[in-house]
């Protein structure tokens, strides 16, 4: 008799909304909609019922879109969800969050239900580039956000960043890493920008509105592991850099694994 398949440890909730498309964006996503959102939190419910026998997730990681755009509400139903159906207690619990949508009380629901790590889509410091790709969020908000998320006890934070943004300058790149490496995560995402198809940045690219300078983008990718070094980050993939805690959050499976940094992104080292 052949053995009964492995219950599935590492699990990824997509949450395809935003409160607008950013401009460099492909993943899919669409305009929220309080019914819409309504709908999709009923549909992700019944798939969680369909399929939690074969679940025993060690990781969740809920992305986007933008998860954090769902009301304290429609948590709530996809938590007392989880809960009923025993999926809570992973090792690890990612929720992407825009620093718009962070609230003192969403932040205490997630912590209180387990969640034990944000990433936040922080992408540019600078109001300029914030605007140029359609961000909703200040870099005033970015500040907030965080220490909301620290008083809720959170005390694994990631920041992504985005290099290479047309009209950014390496004094400006450095300028954001120095700001954002201050602020202490223990987690630093950090990607260059990618043209892709049916995205305004493409076709801004394609009208001949601004040039790709791949120097400039090696330039900053050996600001940004240099800066990151210096600031106690261990790279552990490309664009990931994370920090060692005083104790481990997973025992390391293997040799390889012990190499890996104690704050690094379990789900995606998965």
């Amino acid at each position: 008799m052949a053995d009964a398949p492995k219950p599935i440890e590492s699990l990824y909730v997509h949450v395809p909304f935003c409160a607008q498309k950013c401009s460099y964006c492909a993943f899919y996503s669409d305009a929220s909609s309080g019914e819409i959102i309504n709908r999709y939190v009923e549909a992700l419910v019944r798939e969680m019922e369909l399929v939690a026998a074969d679940l025993r997730p060690q990781t969740i990681f809920f992305g986007g879109g933008t998860p954090s755009i769902l009301n304290l509400r429609q948590w709530g139903r996809v938590f007392e969800t989880m809960e009923r159906l025993n999926l809570l207690g992973a090792k690890e619990w990612t929720i992407e969050c825009n620093p718009a949508t962070v609230s003192a009380d969403k932040a205490k629901l997630f912590r209180d239900l387990g969640v034990n790590r944000v990433s936040m889509g922080v992408q540019s410091l600078d109001p300029d580039l914030l605007e140029r790709l359609g961000r909703i969020h200040s870099r005033e908000m970015v500040f907030k956000s965080f220490d909301i998320l620290r008083n809720a006890g959170f005390d694994n934070l990631n920041l992504d960043l985005m290099f290479a943004i047309p009209g950014q300058t390496i004094e400006i790149w450095r300028e954001t890493l120095r700001e954002a490496l201050a602020m202490g995560s223990e987690h630093l995402s950090s990607y260059e920008v990618i043209y892709e198809d049916d995205t305004p940045l493409y076709a801004q690219l394609k009208a001949g509105e601004f040039d790709v300078d791949e120097d400039l983008a090696c330039e900053m990718y050996d600001a940004l592991t240099e800066e990151a070094h210096r600031a106690g980050f261990v790279q552990y993939e490309v664009a990931n850099f994370a920090k060692n805690s005083h104790a481990p959050q997973v025992s390391p499976a293997s040799l390889d694994d012990a190499e890996i940094p104690t704050c690094a992104c379990r789900h995606n080292v998965n």
